[in-house]
């Protein structure tokens, strides 16, 4: 809540007047659609309420007098809506907000006679209109060798007032150095809302891509109302050496050369038996041959 405040200003007489005190109540920002209480808190010291009025700007909408019957009086302005059953001698409750009454409000309070003593306070309201989606990343590529420049834009569209846009790298803000720069653009629309554009330059660093990876978030917030964010990952692109000899052996989980070494052995045992029974077969049938040649 945003409280303002200013003092009781001196009468003829040379002493304070008795009204003082005088304090508005009222958010900094509301969101577009809900019920805004403007609240006008003041001490008259025991004397008497002479008025009480709200004001938009330098337009009054609303005035509590309590020798007037009724006491209370709306005065019409196009999208204000009071709720003159939840307004009284302090508070004023407007229904159904929407952007176009983001601004300056006003209290004006008057004691009496025979001071007739007025002070006014003023406070700034915000009716915010929220973003039509989520923030979005664009970026060039996905993977990245060191020293190359990475380059991203974050943007959130059409809200009132333009969202703030922040950039994250692995969790942490990012700000502007000796290898990163970001500048933020604002683009207004035809119906009163607003687009805002980060755009990131920063440079691939080993400390960036801690395990290969790098996440690249964007936060879009308005005041306390609306916060959000998108995020994406960056792989470090490491460059493949080619294999001399050809493809690479099958993959053989360590601690199981127990298993090659059985193979090989029975490899040899088998191969040996073959070619001696294959090499006497040979011999036999040439030397029958021979003979049946005679």
């Amino acid at each position: 809540m945003e409280r303002t405040r200013m003092e009781s200003s001196e009468g003829q007489n040379g002493r304070y007047e008795c009204l003082k005190d005088v304090v508005l109540i009222a958010p900094s920002a509301v969101k577009a659609g809900t019920t805004l209480h403007i609240a006008c808190h003041y001490d008259l010291e025991g004397d008497a309420l002479y008025s009480l009025k709200f004001y938009q700007g330098d337009q009054e909408f609303y005035r509590f007098v309590p020798k007037e019957s009724p006491p209370t009086r709306v005065f019409p302005i196009p999208d204000i809506q009071v709720d003159i059953y939840s307004s009284n001698n302090s508070v004023v409750t407007l229904n159904n907000v929407q952007r176009e009454l983001s601004g300056v409000y006003k209290c004006e309070v008057s004691a009496d006679a025979p001071s007739f003593h007025t002070i006014i306070q003023e406070s700034q309201v915000t009716v915010v209109v929220e973003p039509l989606d989520l923030p979005t990343i664009s970026i060039e590529k996905l993977k990245y060798t060191y020293g190359e420049k990475i380059k991203a834009n974050c943007s959130s569209r059409s809200s009132f007032p333009a969202a703030n846009l922040t950039f994250l790298i692995n969790e942490k803000e990012v700000g502007n150095n000796d290898f990163t720069s970001h500048t933020l653009f604002i683009k207004s629309e035809t119906d009163g809302l607003e687009t805002a554009r980060l755009a990131l330059v920063t440079t691939a660093v080993p400390s960036l891509f801690p395990e290969g990876r790098l996440q690249l978030s964007c936060l879009a917030w308005q005041f306390n109302l609306y916060r959000q964010s998108t995020a994406l990952i960056l792989q470090e692109d490491t460059p493949q050496l080619a294999h001399v000899l050809g493809a690479s052996p099958p993959y053989e989980p360590s601690g199981s050369t127990s298993g090659v070494l059985e193979l090989t052995i029975s490899s040899i045992f088998y191969y040996s038996w073959f070619f001696y029974v294959t090499f006497t077969f040979v011999r036999l049938t040439a030397g029958m041959w021979a003979g049946n040649q005679r």
